[in-house]
C-alpha cells in the first residue's frame, strides 16, 4: 500500500501526464541509476527525482525502488515502460504531422555528431548538402557522449545521430556510411612526424591524450587492438576540443579520425596508424519518416560516396556491395 496523496482533479477524469515526466522516468529505467540518468538528460539529480515522484503521484503507484546500486523497476514500472515509450512516440508523430502541414517556417532537425568536426569531414559535408538542398531544413548540431544516444533518440531530444558507436535498441534504424582511417596525432617535432605510417605498438611508450568519457567505445576498441598486439596503453582523459592544442604543445599524442588533417590545426601532423579505421553510421528512429530525417540520411550517403571517391586514402565505403548496408557499425576496427 503506498502513501501518496491524491492530486486534485475530478474523480471521473484521468490526469494529464507531462511528457517531461515520462522522459525522466524512462531515463532512470534505462540507466538503472538516478545520477547517470540525470547526467544524460543534462539536469540536476534532485530535479529528476522530483519529476519521477510527481509521475508516481499522478499514477498512484511506485514505479522505481532505490537500491544500493541505483534504481530498479517495480512490477508497475515494468508495465509502464512500453506505454510511456508509445506515448512519447505518439507525441513525436503529432508534432511531425503538424510541422509537415505548416505553410511557413523551415523544419529544424537536431543532429548529434562527434565534435569537433573538421570542415571536410562527414558531419560537416552532410549538413552542407542538406542546407544546399530543397528541404527547407535548418540543422541544429549537438554532441552526446557514447551511451547517451539511444535515450536521446527515444525521447526526441535528437532526430538523428552520426556516431562511431551506433546504439542498438528497439525502434532504431542504423545505416553504416563509411570507414575512415585512423591517424596518430603528433607534434610537428615528434620523432615519427615524418613517417609514412606508424605501428599501433608505438603508442605504448607515449603519453596518450584521449577523450575516454566522450568516446568510450572508440577507446575500448583502440585499447583492445593494442592489447591484441601485447601493448598496454594508459590514457590521459582529455576533452575532445583540447586534444590538438595539447599535442601541439608536446604534452602527448593521440589517435584521431584521418579527416582531422583537413581542420588545419597548427603545430601538429597526422601519421596513419597501421591497420586501424573507424566506421561512422547514421541512426534515427525507425518510425520517423519525416522529410527532414530522410533528407539527412540521403545527404549522409551522398557525402560518404563523395568523400570516398575524392580521398580514398582517408575514407572508403563499407565492404557490402551495392547500396550501403543497414546494420550496426563497430567503431574502431582492424582493416584487412
Amino acid at each position: 500500500m503506498n502513501t501518496y496523496e491524491a492530486d486534485t482533479f475530478p474523480a471521473a477524469t484521468e490526469p494529464d501526464i507531462d511528457p517531461r515526466l515520462l522522459r525522466a522516468f524512462l531515463a532512470v529505467a534505462r540507466e538503472g541509476h538516478f545520477g547517470h540518468a540525470a547526467a544524460g538528460l543534462g539536469i540536476a539529480q534532485p530535479a529528476l527525482s522530483r519529476q519521477v515522484r510527481r509521475l508516481e503521484r499522478l499514477l498512484g503507484t511506485d514505479l522505481l525502488v532505490r537500491t544500493p546500486r541505483g534504481a530498479e523497476l517495480t512490477e508497475a514500472g515494468r508495465k509502464v515502460v512500453p506505454e510511456a515509450e508509445r506515448a512519447l512516440a505518439h507525441n513525436r508523430r503529432l508534432v511531425r504531422a503538424a510541422r509537415s502541414l505548416a505553410d511557413t517556417g523551415a523544419a529544424v532537425l537536431t543532429v548529434s555528431a562527434p565534435m569537433p568536426s573538421p570542415p571536410g569531414g562527414l558531419p560537416a559535408e552532410a549538413v552542407r548538402r542538406l542546407w544546399s538542398g530543397r528541404t527547407r531544413t535548418r540543422v541544429s548540431v549537438v554532441e552526446l557522449r557514447d551511451g547517451q544516444q539511444a535515450a536521446a533518440l527515444a525521447d526526441g531530444r535528437v532526430d538523428a545521430v552520426l556516431t562511431w558507436d551506433p546504439p542498438v535498441a528497439d525502434g532504431l534504424a542504423t545505416e553504416v556510411l563509411v570507414e575512415e582511417r585512423t591517424s596518430a596525432l603528433l607534434a610537428q617535432g615528434h620523432p615519427r612526424a615524418a613517417a609514412e605510417s606508424m605501428p599501433l605498438a608505438a603508442l605504448g611508450a607515449q603519453t596518450v591524450l584521449f577523450p575516454v568519457r566522450e568516446r568510450s567505445h572508440c577507446w575500448a576498441q583502440l585499447d583492445a587492438a593494442a592489447a591484441a598486439e601485447g601493448v598496454g596503453i594508459t590514457p590521459v582523459p582529455t576533452a575532445p576540443s583540447a586534444v590538438a592544442d595539447l599535442v601541439a604543445a608536446g604534452l602527448g599524442v593521440s589517435a584521431v579520425p584521418g579527416s582531422f588533417r583537413f581542420a588545419g590545426y597548427p603545430g601538429v601532423t597526422f601519421v596513419p596508424l597501421e591497420g586501424l579505421s573507424g566506421t561512422m553510421s547514421v541512426v534515427w528512429r525507425r518510425d520517423d519518416d519525416s522529410r527532414a530525417v530522410t533528407g539527412f540520411a540521403a545527404a549522409c550517403r551522398d557525402a560518404a560516396r563523395t568523400l570516398a571517391a575524392a580521398h580514398g586514402e582517408v575514407w572508403r565505403l563499407p565492404e557490402a556491395a551495392g547500396p550501403l548496408a543497414r546494420r550496426a557499425g563497430s567503431g574502431l576496427e582492424p582493416t584487412p
